[in-house]
């Protein structure tokens, strides 16, 4: 393919799209930012992609084409590496007579024709495509590509069921270990669990907090992709009888993480679980974490007060200590100091002062939080409250002059405070300290590229209203839900390519604040069942964690399934 020694700017300004001085500017500021000339020009808004993309077409005189109606098989998109075509913006859409058909973004860019050129050993043909379609293409067609590859070349290299510790770094298995997690990344998945049964073994990525299987590797490399995960991990290779846990960091396509490892011996085999941690994920405000707009309001009021112990309650998983950190960065300031023990820090904070636990050293949650009380804090952040040493210490720091915020195992708010009086903590600690309690969740959204609108009535969708609440035919869900005699717009997702044809895609917060008023406070005194706290506190505006989900229906964030399906086992408590 021969292209015209022409630039980017040259170009359009003899299609009539921008001017000699709008190019000369673009320029500076394309110098300034580092970015390229298309993409300045766009953010400064004097031409299109789309007009950038007909206008390079006309004038190299290459075809247009568009991405979202191209069909594309696994032989063809293998034929250039995803490293290749992400880094050139390329991807290759069909090859004829020895000639391969390439989808560019920058069909001037002949270092990426040059390179392809060399690496599928065939004449190029260029047609022009906008980069962001270009980009989705890629992220369609090469989804587990990488990982069929990787299959192949064990399946082709076959070892013994016992791999020696020596061979584990056979590149069969580093490649697929390494192409596992670069895949998690790229579905978003918060965990990897790789596991064995008695004739095979298999591949799930926790995605939106629910189990996808996204291989089968042959079983004989069990005992090799185990070793490879000890050695990466630190943990003792010779060892199988009982469980371990390690951590390693690495880094996938410029972004680095921290990966919890925990290995189980099973009947078949250790079982291996990867928890993917982004250290450079920012950190969202609180506005960001899901909270309404009133929930909102209150608690940051709460966590603004000199003094007090606020407690984030959920099961493991459901981003308790993302919202404690937020939380910090709302309050911090340079007049407070501030003083977190946790184990193991997720997100480095500038300016807060963080302490690792280290058991075997003696330095432990309880020791942590006694040492940190002699520093002047103003503010202190316990991990997790574990035990009744903790927890009272925690009490006691919150009733001298500190706020303190912990998180807490239970199902729901109101369940904090039986947790705690079940640990040994006196009723009169828990009054004269505690200020509020926030229960949460992790509820997914609708996937937005195949949202759609329904409309729900009282008596003509009765049948459809109980599928959608699953099998509770006995719950009046329109009275819960406030629709009675009425109808009510509600949302859903019909599945597609980019949620997995699940109708969901990405997590938010559903939360749930207990402030723990006068009349509270009478009730934990005389210990009071939950459910009589939970009774009180909803008489005085307490809104559930369900009634929460259920307004993110009616505006379109989730469903009425989801909502279900993540509350459940709270009302139950």
């Amino acid at each position: 393919m021969t292209v015209k020694k022409k630039f980017l700017g040259e170009l359009l300004i003899e299609a009539g799209l921008i001017t000699k001085g709008q190019r000369d500017k673009a320029l500076k500021e394309q110098r300034r930012l580092g970015k390229r000339l298309g993409e300045t020009l766009i953010d400064m808004g004097l031409v299109s992609e789309t007009a950038i993309a007909e206008a390079l077409s006309a004038q190299l005189g290459m075809p247009f084409r568009e991405m979202k109606a191209v069909s594309l098989t696994p032989d063809v998109v293998s034929l250039v590496p995803e490293t290749i075509a992400r880094r050139h913006r390329v991807l290759p859409v069909a090859v004829s007579d020895g000639k391969l058909t390439l989808a560019m973004a920058d069909p001037l860019d002949v270092f990426a024709v040059d390179e392809i050129r060399r690496i599928t050993r065939m004449s190029v043909d260029a047609v022009v495509a906008t980069e962001s379609e270009l980009l989705k293409a890629i992220d369609k067609f090469y989804k587990g590509a990488e990982l069929d590859e990787a299959l192949k070349a064990i399946e082709a290299e076959p070892r013994p069921a016992a791999a020696a510790p020596e061979a584990v770094e056979e590149t069969p298995v580093v490649k697929l270990i390494n192409t596992v997690m670069a895949q998690a990344v790229k579905d978003r998945a918060s965990d990897i669990h790789i596991e064995a049964s008695l004739e095979s073994l298999r591949v799930r990525f926790r995605i939106d907090g629910i189990l996808h299987e996204v291989m089968r590797p042959p079983k004989h490399m069990h005992p090799g992709i185990v070793s490879r995960v000890k050695i990466l991990s630190g943990m003792d290779i010779a060892e199988k009888r009982i469980p371990q846990d390690g951590r390693f960091p690495v880094d996938i396509e410029g972004r680095q993480f921290d990966i919890r490892a925990s290995t189980l011996p099973t009947l078949h085999g250790e079982k291996i679980v990867l928890r993917l941690l982004e250290k450079t994920a920012g950190l969202p405000t609180l506005e960001e974490l899901g909270l309404s707009e009133e929930t909102h309001r209150t608690y940051e009021k709460l966590i603004q007060k000199p003094y007090g112990f606020i407690l984030s309650t959920g099961p493991t998983g459901c981003g308790k200590t993302t919202t404690m950190y937020s939380s910090l960065r709302n309050i911090h300031t340079n007049e407070k100091n501030i003083v977190t023990v946790e184990d193991p820090i997720e997100y480095n904070i500038k300016e807060i002062n963080q302490v690792q636990i280290n058991p075997k050293a003696g330095l432990t949650f309880a020791s942590g939080l006694r040492s940190i009380l002699r520093q002047d804090p103003d503010v202190i952040m316990v991990g997790e409250i574990r035990d009744l040493e903790t927890a009272s210490i925690a009490t006691h720091a919150a009733l001298t002059g500190h706020m303190v915020l912990s998180t807490l195992h239970t199902n729901e708010a109101v369940g904090a405070i039986a947790r705690l009086i079940d640990m040994g903590v006196e009723p009169f600690l828990i009054t004269s300290s505690l200020i509020g309690v926030l229960g949460q969740r992790l509820i997914r959204r609708i996937c937005p590229h195949c949202k759609q609108s329904f409309t729900i009535k009282r008596k003509a969708d009765k049948d459809e209203m109980e599928t959608i609440v699953h099998d509770a035919p006995d719950t009046d869900i329109f009275r819960e839900i406030g629709l009675e005699g009425r109808e009510q717009v509600l949302y859903r997702g019909t599945g597609c390519e980019e949620c997995r044809n699940t109708g969901y895609l990405g997590r938010e917060g559903l939360f749930e604040l207990l402030l723990i008023t006068e009349g509270i406070k009478k009730l934990i005194v005389q210990k009071a069942p939950a459910s009589a706290i939970k009774a009180y506190a909803v008489s005085e505006g307490f809104r559930t964690m369900r009634q929460e989900g259920f307004i993110k229906a009616m505006k379109g964030i989730t469903t009425i399934q989801e909502v279900m399906r993540v509350t459940e086992e709270a009302e139950a408590e």
